[in-house]
C-alpha cells in the first residue's frame, strides 16, 4: 500500500463520508504532504557536520474553500499531515527542538486547489546531552554524572554485570567522554570497550548488560531553561 493510499484511508475511517466531500474536488492532501516536505527541506540548517535542524511550527495556506473543507475534519487531518512529517524528518536525520505543529490558514491569493506552505523562523537553539535507560531519558546537567548500581549513582542503573560505580559521563559543556572506573566486566562504546573515550553525538553505552543511549538533542531556549529547573520534563516527555 502506497502513503497516498494509506493516508486516505486512515482519514476515511476516522471521519467517514467528511474524507470524501473534502476531497472531492479543490487541493489533494498529497499535495499538501508534498509542500510541507518541500518546506522543512528548504528551512533545515545544517548546524555542524552530524547536525541539522529542522523548523517544527508549520502553516498550509488554502483557499477560504479548501481551509472551509478541510478545517471540518477537525484534528484528525492535522495530526495525519504531523506523523507524516514526524516520519519524514527521522528519514532526513532532521532534529527538532520542538513537536511539530501544523495550522491551517487562508490566503485570499490563492485559487481553489492551490496550497502554499510556511514555517515559523527557528528560535535559538541549545544541545542538550541526554542519557537513556528503559526508555527514560536523563539530562545530563553535571560536569560528570556516575553510572552504577550504587544508590548513590546520578544514574541509577540495576542490571547484570553492573558495579557500584561503574562508569561516569564528563560533559565539558561541548563535549562529553565516558570513563571506566574500574568495573568488573567493563564498558562498552557502540560494542567496543573502553576505558576511556569521546562520545559522538549519539551512541551506545555498554554498561553491564545495560544498554543506555547517549545523544545531543536540540532544544529551543525557552526549553531549555524549563529543563534546567526541571529535568524530570525530559523523561516525563520521552517516557
Amino acid at each position: 500500500m502506497g502513503f497516498l493510499d494509506s493516508f486516505e484511508r486512515t482519514l476515511e475511517r476516522a471521519v467517514g463520508g467528511a474524507f470524501a466531500k473534502a476531497f472531492a474536488s479543490g487541493v489533494h492532501p498529497m499535495e499538501i504532504i508534498a509542500s510541507l516536505k518541500r518546506e522543512i527541506d528548504a528551512r533545515a540548517k545544517i548546524i555542524s557536520r552530524l547536525r541539522t535542524l529542522a523548523p517544527h511550527h508549520f502553516f498550509v495556506g488554502l483557499s477560504a474553500l479548501d481551509f472551509d473543507r478541510l478545517d471540518a475534519l477537525g484534528d484528525v487531518f492535522r495530526q495525519e499531515l504531523i506523523e507524516e512529517l514526524n516520519a519524514y524528518a527521522l528519514t532526513r536525520g532532521y532534529g527538532l527542538a520542538e513537536a511539530i505543529t501544523v495550522g491551517l490558514e487562508t490566503v485570499a491569493s490563492l485559487s481553489e486547489g492551490m496550497v502554499e506552505t510556511r514555517s515559523v523562523a527557528l528560535a535559538r537553539v541549545v544541545w542538550v546531552p541526554t542519557l537513556s535507560w528503559k526508555s527514560v531519558a536523563h539530562v545530563v546537567t553535571k560536569k560528570s554524572t556516575l553510572l552504577g548500581r550504587g544508590t548513590d549513582a546520578d544514574i541509577h542503573v540495576v542490571a547484570s554485570g553492573v558495579s557500584r560505580h561503574h562508569a561516569q559521563v564528563r560533559w565539558n559543556g561541548k563535549r562529553a567522554e565516558i570513563v571506566d572506573l574500574g568495573s568488573t566486566n567493563g564498558t562498552t562504546l557502540d560494542g567496543v570497550a573502553v576505558s576511556r573515550a569521546a562520545l559522538p553525538e549519539r551512541c551506545t553505552l555498554g554498561v553491564g548488560q545495560a544498554r543506555i543511549l547517549f545523544q545531543v538533542v536540540p532544544r529551543t531556549e525557552s526549553a531549555y531553561h524549563a529543563l534546567t529547573h526541571n529535568p524530570q520534563a525530559l523523561a516525563e516527555e520521552t517516557s
